[in-house]
C-alpha cells in the first residue's frame, strides 16, 4: 500500500518561521518607506518649493517700488485664516494654505518655521529653513528662540527647556531678566554679559574683598568661561533653593518654595516644597552638581553648579548698572532687618522664596536678603556666602556682601543657589 505524502511537522515549522521573517521584513521596509509619509514629504517640500519663490518674486516687487527697501528689516507675522491675509505672509506668498499659514512667518525676507510638527522640523532641516523655537515651546536641542546665532541679547534656550514670558518679551526684553523652565517647573534667568556694560569679573568689596578668594573646582566638563565667550552670559536659579524628596531621593529645586522654619528639620518628603536652609557648603555643593542628572537633563547640552562668586559678582553689576538699585544699601528691594519702602513688607522675618515681587530684581528674586546664600568661593579654608539676610541690615550686609564660614556650618538664615550651564 502506498502511504499517503504530506508535508511534515518540522517542515511546517520552519516554512511558518520563514513567512514570519519575510513579513517583518516588509513590515520593516513599509515602515522605512512609508509611501503615505514619503507623499506627504514629497507634498509639503513641494509646496515650500512655491512659498520660496512666492517669496522670492515678492520682495523683487518691493525693491522695484521702493529702492530703498530693506530686506534685512523685512519681517511679516503668521497668518490665522482669517481675513484677506493683509499684514501677515498671506499677503505676499497669497498660495499659502491657511494651515501652513499658521506655521510660517517671514523674518529678514527669509521664510522660517514657528510650528511644533517634529516631522515636519526633520523635513525642514534637511532643505535649510530656518526652525523657529518661539515661547513655551520645549526645547529639542539648544538653540535660540528666533533660531539665529546666539548672543548675551539672543540667548540658548537648552534642550530640554522652554522659554517663558513673565514680565519681558523673547527676545527684545533680553535686559529684563528673560526666564527659562523645565518640565518640572524649575526656572532660571538669563544674565547677559556684553563685555562692556557688564562684564565677567569680580568686584564686590563690601564684607571682605574679593582679591583674598578663589573659586572651587567645577563639575568634569564645565568650563565657566565658556558660557562667556561662546554664547555672552549664563544662566542663574530664579530662586532660593527650595528642598524636593522625590520618590525616595533628594534633590534642589528652583521654585517658590511653600513653607519655611527657623528651627532644623529633618530631609524627608514631610519637608517637600520647604526654603532649603540649615545646610552646609558641602551639601549645596553636592545638590547644585546633582540636579541635571537628578531631573534627567541630557548633560551633554547642560550642566548645573552651585553659584560661583564670580557669577554673583557679574549679577551684581548687572542689577545695578544703568540706574539699577543699589547692591550696596539694599533696604529697598531685599527682605532686611531694616528694609524700607517697598521693600518693608516682611516685618525683618524669613519668608519662602519668591514671597515678594517687591524682592525681585532683573526676575529674580531675594538676592538681596531673606537668606544668605553658599557660593563656589573659598576664602582662606572657608566657604563664602553672600547677599545678606532678613536678621541683617541692608547697609551693613547688602546684597553684594561677602562673608564666610567653615564648610560644615548650616544655620537658620542659609540657603544656595544653582547656575545652569550650557555645554
Amino acid at each position: 500500500m502506498k502511504r499517503k505524502k504530506g508535508i511534515s511537522l518540522i517542515v511546517l515549522v520552519i516554512t511558518i518561521i520563514v513567512i514570519i521573517i519575510l513579513a517583518g521584513a516588509v513590515i520593516l521596509s513599509l515602515a522605512n518607506n512609508n509611501p503615505i509619509e514619503s507623499a506627504n514629504e514629497a507634498t509639503f517640500k513641494s509646496n515650500l518649493a512655491g512659498y520660496n519663490s512666492e517669496l522670492a518674486m515678492a520682495i523683487s516687487n518691493e525693491y522695484l517700488q521702493d529702492n530703498s527697501f530693506d530686506s534685512a528689516t523685512f519681517d511679516v507675522e503668521v497668518w490665522d485664516g482669517t481675513g484677506d491675509g493683509t499684514g501677515t505672509i498671506k499677503e505676499y506668498i497669497t498660495s499659502i494654505s491657511e494651515v501652513d499659514g499658521a506655521k510660517f512667518e517671514i523674518r529678514n525676507s527669509k521664510l522660517v518655521y514657528v510650528g511644533t510638527n517634529q516631522i515636519e522640523k526633520d523635513y525642514l532641516t534637511e532643505i535649510g529653513i530656518t526652525i523657529i523655537l518661539g515661547v513655551n515651546v520645549i526645547a529639542i536641542e539648544n538653540t535660540t528662540v528666533n533660531g539665529e546665532v546666539a548672543t548675551y541679547q539672543n540667548p540658548i534656550v537648552p534642550k530640554g527647556f522652554k522659554a517663558i514670558n513673565d514680565g519681558t518679551v523673547w527676545p527684545t526684553d533680553w535686559n529684563e531678566g528673560l526666564v527659562i523652565e523645565d518640565v518640572s517647573g524649575n526656572q532660571f534667568v538669563w544674565v547677559p554679559v556684553d563685555g562692556t556694560d557688564v562684564t565677567y569679573a569680580k568686584w564686590c568689596t563690601t564684607g571682605f574683598t574679593y582679591v583674598d578668594t578663589i573659586d572651587d573646582t567645577l563639575p568634569s566638563g564645565i568650563i565657566e568661561i565658556d558660557q562667556i565667550n561662546s554664547y555672552g552670559g549664563f544662566y542663574i536659579a530664579r530662586y532660593e533653593s527650595m528642598f524636593d524628596y522625590n520618590s525616595g531621593s533628594i534633590r534642589v529645586a528652583s521654585k517658590v518654595s511653600t513653607n519655611t522654619t527657623t528651627s532644623g528639620w529633618t530631609r524627608d518628603n514631610s519637608h517637600t516644597g520647604y526654603l532649603w536652609n540649615h545646610i552646609n557648603y558641602t551639601d549645596a555643593k553636592t545638590y547644585s552638581e546633582n540636579m541635571d542628572t537628578s531631573y534627567g537633563y541630557d548633560t551633554s547640552k547642560v550642566g548645573t553648579n552651585l553659584t560661583t562668586g564670580a557669577q554673583w559678582d557679574t549679577v551684581m553689576k548687572w542689577v545695578s548698572n544703568n540706574s539699577g538699585p543699589s547692591v550696596t544699601d539694599s533696604r529697598t528691594w531685599g527682605n532686611h532687618s531694616n528694609s524700607t519702602f517697598p521693600a518693608n513688607v516682611g516685618n525683618g522675618t524669613l519668608q519662602i522664596s519668591g514671597y515678594s515681587n517687591n524682592w525681585k530684581t532683573k526676575n529674580i528674586y531675594d538676592l538681596a536678603g531673606n537668606t544668605w546664600e553658599w557660593t563656589n568661593e573659598i576664602h582662606s579654608f572657608n566657604r563664602v556666602y553672600r547677599g545678606g539676610s532678613y536678621c541683617n541690615s541692608g547697609i551693613t550686609d547688602p546684597a553684594d556682601c561677602r562673608y564666610n564660614n567653615d564648610a560644615t556650618n548650616a544655620s537658620y538664615d542659609l540657603s544656595f543657589r544653582t547656575s545652569l550651564y550650557i555645554l
